[in-house]
């Protein structure tokens, strides 16, 4: 039939085809639309219950597993439940890219290297022959990923590149702590701390001899240094931590709780009412220290099985957190601690126990991105390939129904 301007015009037979197979396709969509929509949930059920069911100690997805403070995130005993389980992990350090972390496993004379699922990367067994090492007892890593290995036993700090390519080796006796950036090294010891370049050149020595009672330690268990080269030496027997700027010039000394281990809980010195006036942290026999990414200094203690954490401008205590225990996320005589501000999450290592913690306290960074690498990372590695095939499937959707509209369009545009 031809309309007055003789153009052809679809029958009524031809109509009401076309408005049936209208309705067909758009039945066929509201179908396939659900079951998209299933298979996306069926697919979101399925890695939530899967990862609730891999995540360490059964702990659910939904549970922040927060205790006394510390939200824990999961331990690392080896890779092995025969042979290549952890026997003396007496130091850690995060890899520069975030993505790891480095442990001395001193009985074993090795470094152990994991991903932060605890899954074994890979082990470098000291080898005079090979790479130097003997003892290794403390790690450290710059930021541009070299190595600093402490052998306490053979009085020496062995240097490598980020190839693990031998560059350096420096004497000291007794090195208990090292800490390195781009620009420095530091290394503790009974008798205090030596600061170094990057590559190994002796700069100065603050001793145990000095006359000074800020420069005068007595075992300089850990260090740390900022972006701003300050150096910061936790003093364990003096149970006391010192900054100093990069011309190694005292910035201020905070006393964290009765020296020589009087505060022991027990000890015959040991006074239970005035330390913490004196002392707000009131801290035994600190081990371990870190800085983290938005101003805050923390400390590992062994005996009190805690972390004090301070205000890094000025040394001034804000509070403390952890707990005693044997049981994943507490600590039995911790012996160091670091910080991985990629992943916004700490570790500790605990010798007695052969285990290494992976842990977040709160307030620790001002970076989001860092908070929801570390708060949803463990989600995105267990379901990365159901959530690339979720991401097809919507995409597919989308698309679809864009052509779809399109295709309705030019029909429309055919019948009028």
């Amino acid at each position: 039939m031809n309309n007055a301007t003789g153009e052809l015009m679809p029958t009524e037979k031809e109509l009401a085809r076309l408005d049936s197979y209208n309705r067909t396709i758009r039945r066929t969509r509201t179908v396939i639309t659900f079951i998209l929509l299933a298979l996306v949930i069926i697919i979101l059920a399925a890695c939530i219950a899967l990862y609730a069911l891999l995540r360490p100690g059964g702990v659910s997805l939904f549970d922040d597993r927060k205790t006394a403070g510390i939200a824990w995130i999961r331990s690392i005993y080896g890779h092995d439940a025969t042979d290549q389980g952890l026997i003396n992990p007496s130091s850690v350090a995060f890899s520069a890219d975030g993505e790891s972390i480095w442990i001395t496993d001193s009985a074993r004379f090795r470094l152990v290297q994991y991903d932060l699922n605890g899954r074994l990367m890979q082990i470098v067994n000291a080898d005079w022959r090979v790479n130097e090492m003997i003892f290794p007892t403390r790690i450290a890593i710059s930021s541009k990923g070299w190595f600093y290995v402490a052998e306490q036993t053979y009085d020496r700090v062995q240097i490598f590149d980020s190839d693990f390519i031998h560059q350096a080796t420096i004497q000291i006796e007794g090195p208990t702590a090292v800490a390195a950036n781009d620009d420095l090294l530091l290394v503790g010891s009974r008798r205090g701390f030596a600061q170094f370049t990057y590559n190994g050149d002796f700069i100065g020595m603050h001793s145990a001899d000095s006359e000074d009672e800020v420069n005068h330690f007595d075992y300089v268990h850990a260090l740390a240094l900022d972006e701003s080269n300050n150096s910061f030496v936790l003093d364990s027997f003096g149970n006391r931590l010192v900054k100093y700027d990069e011309e190694g010039i005292p910035l201020y000394e905070i006393l964290l709780g009765p020296p020589g281990n009087q505060g022991i809980s027990g000890g015959r010195a040991a006074d239970t009412t005035t330390p913490e006036l004196e002392f707000p942290a009131n801290l035994q026999l600190p081990k371990g220290l870190a800085l983290d990414d938005n101003g805050h200094i923390y400390i590992i203690d062994m005996f009190d099985f805690s972390i004090a954490v301070l205000d890094v401008e000025e040394g001034d205590f804000i509070k403390k957190v952890g707990s005693q225990g044997i049981a994943d996320g507490s600590f039995d005589n911790p012996n160091c601690l670091d910080y991985n501000p990629a992943m916004d999450i700490f570790a500790s290592a605990e010798a007695t126990l052969g285990r290494v913690q992976l842990l977040s306290i709160e307030g620790s960074s001002r970076d989001p991105l860092a908070q929801t690498r570390r708060d949803f990372g463990d989600f995105i590695n267990a379901c990365l390939i159901p959530l690339i095939i979720v991401l097809i499937l919507m995409t597919a959707y989308f698309v679809s129904q864009y052509l779809a509209k399109r295709h309705r369009r030019k029909r429309a545009q055919l019948t009028e």
